[in-house]
């Protein structure tokens, strides 16, 4: 598999909260799909670049619609996301181990998926 990477940064003219997140692509069915379990969102394409834009835009989607509804924390922390204080900066998504027992889906692709992993950074408002 190509070697891309995954930027994400949004943008609002707020501070700002940088967090690394794990994305996986892999190859189901001849479709590419990019997974960050952290946000348990993905996207998908016929090759990776598709599957890369896809889920930029998925996620840029989610955050408008967190950040317009005013839910994006509740959300996090239903994910399993440790936030003491957005404030403070003082945010943590879930780490692997976390995530592989809460979401099967994740599990699945751990165990049974060939995959190559990024670690990117995400880049939220400070004040969502």
């Amino acid at each position: 598999m190509e070697t891309h990477s995954f930027k994400a940064a949004y943008e609002t003219g707020m501070a700002k909260i940088s967090v690394m997140l794990g994305v996986y692509l892999f190859k189901e069915d001849n479709v590419f799909i990019t997974y960050c379990p952290a946000l348990d969102l993905s996207g998908y394409g016929y090759d990776e670049r598709e599957a890369k834009l896809s889920f930029a835009e998925v996620m840029r989607q989610y955050l408008d619609y967190c950040l317009h509804k005013h839910t994006l924390v509740k959300d996090l922390q239903r994910l399993g996301w440790n936030i003491k204080s957005m404030k403070q900066r003082k945010i943590k998504s879930p780490d692997v181990v976390t995530l592989l027992k809460r979401n099967p889906a994740f599990k699945d692709i751990m165990e049974h998926k060939d995959y190559a992993k990024y670690t990117e950074q995400l880049t939220i408002p400070e004040l969502a």
